[in-house]
């Protein structure tokens, strides 16, 4: 069995070790990679919610450390060490270890607090590449009340109380003051933070408190019925408080305020846009008055009937189906309208419709009623579009290749109600 370097001085950064064995493995990402099996490592296998290290073996990238079933260490490689490598020598990247410790120490403070403040017992954890993470077994947590345990947790930091390791047998576990009950049996590792918590785990922690440097919550969430605590220590910390304060003095820069007035300033400015968003409507509300009452004059009359047609790129749809609406209430009037817009991500442009009739044009002299969905079907048909509504008005989608391709989609659906007779038909928009 691998000697674990790690488990007697987590601050060991380079070691010497022979090689047992060579052998290909399955890495993270799916591939196969060479991996090497030593007598000892101080390389910390992914284990108990706390990723791997990585560094090297002999120059070689070390890029996955796993243990297998039987409690082996494997060091996956980049590229497979010399058959004739007895020996190597091995140093771990020391700032992503040191990360690691003050990640992982820092969580078990956070969680004795919250166990011990709020009756809050952690269920889970799982240390990520930027912020890592306490599961708690609690109903709810309020932001005023993770203040007051952050508070707690960073006054247990800058006492700077020694962290100590511990091998305890079964027979020793019961006068250890364990947070909880250790989750296998025999002999156990544990770690003691001087005062304050003890806790079973394997993993890889700080000398003393004080080389956490800070321990901030930075987010709460509910989660399958308790709570999830996000949470950055040390250098993680630093880079977040950083970022954010980037953050505030950009917007009081852009604001011309003061750090400290700035939600004073978000709310005018929120009030403000409220203000400028009714003026908005209503003047949207007139332009579109306005367009339906010239539209309606402009448009061509066959078998006594308007016919309204028109296609834009870019206009904002629901201004289309204002449109729509507004001139379904005139007289013997059918519409169909279309909008070429963005769609997300960059895809090509899409298009949009709407068809609408009157309700009067039930009343044609040859007793024909013209249905805005069975209309609508035959443009999108044509498009090779989707849709669907109502005999007064219905709405679709469909790609958009060109304004010829819209113009003669428009001009076999009209022909197909017996209105192919429209004066300036073959020009849409």
């Amino acid at each position: 069995m691998t000697e674990r370097l790690y488990y007697s001085d987590a601050t060991l950064r380079t070691f010497t070790a022979h090689v047992l064995e060579q052998r290909t493995l399955t890495a993270e990402d799916g591939t196969l990679r060479p991996a090497a099996r030593l007598d000892r490592t101080t390389f910390y296998p992914t284990s108990g919610g706390q990723p791997h290290d990585t560094g090297t073996l002999n120059g070689i990238d070390v890029v996955e450390v796993v243990e297998d079933d039987r409690g082996e260490i494997w060091h996956i490689l980049a590229e497979p060490l010399p058959l004739q490598s007895a020996a190597v020598t091995g140093t771990i990247d020391w700032r992503r270890r040191f990360d690691h410790m003050q990640q992982h120490t820092g969580q078990h403070i956070l969680s004795a607090a919250f166990d011990e403040r709020l009756d809050a017992p952690t269920v889970g954890f799982h240390l990520g590449r930027e912020s890592s993470t306490i599961d708690l077994d609690i109903a709810a947590l309020s932001w005023d009340a993770a203040a007051d345990v952050e508070r707690e947790v960073n006054r247990v930091v800058w006492e700077n109380r020694p962290v100590t390791v511990h091998m305890v047998s079964d027979a020793q576990v019961a006068e250890m003051p364990l947070r909880k009950p250790p989750a296998v049996t025999g002999e156990i590792r544990v770690i003691q933070v001087q005062g304050y918590d003890a806790s079973a785990c394997g993993g890889t922690h700080v000398r003393a408190t004080g080389e956490i440097g800070m321990i901030k919550v930075a987010g709460i969430e509910r989660y399958k019925g308790g709570v999830r605590v996000s949470f950055q220590c040390g250098e993680r910390a630093l880079n977040d408080y950083q970022r954010a304060m980037g953050v505030l003095r950009a917007s009081s820069l852009l604001l011309s305020v003061g750090v400290d007035e700035l939600p004073e300033a978000i709310a005018r400015l929120d009030d403000e846009l409220r203000v400028t968003r009714r003026s908005l409507r209503h003047a949207r509300s007139e332009l579109v008055t306005y367009e339906a009452t010239r539209m309606w004059g402009e448009a061509p009359v066959v078998a006594d009937i308007h016919i309204i047609t028109d296609m834009w790129v870019d206009r904002d749809f629901e201004e289309a189906r204002a449109l729509a609406n507004q001139l379904r209430e005139r007289p013997r009037t059918m519409i169909l309208l279309a909008v070429a817009e963005d769609n997300a991500g960059g895809a090509p442009k899409g298009l949009r419709l709407v068809c609408a009739v009157s309700g009067d044009l039930a009343g044609r002299s040859d007793g024909a009623v013209i249905d805005a969905a069975s209309v609508l079907r035959d443009v999108l048909g044509a498009l090779g579009g989707r849709g669907g509504g109502s005999p007064a008005m219905a709405q679709g989608g469909a790609p958009y290749e060109s304004p010829q391709e819209v113009r003669v989609a428009f001009r076999k659906a009209l022909s197909r109600c017996g209105l192919d007779d429209v004066p300036g038909g073959d020009k849409v928009g």
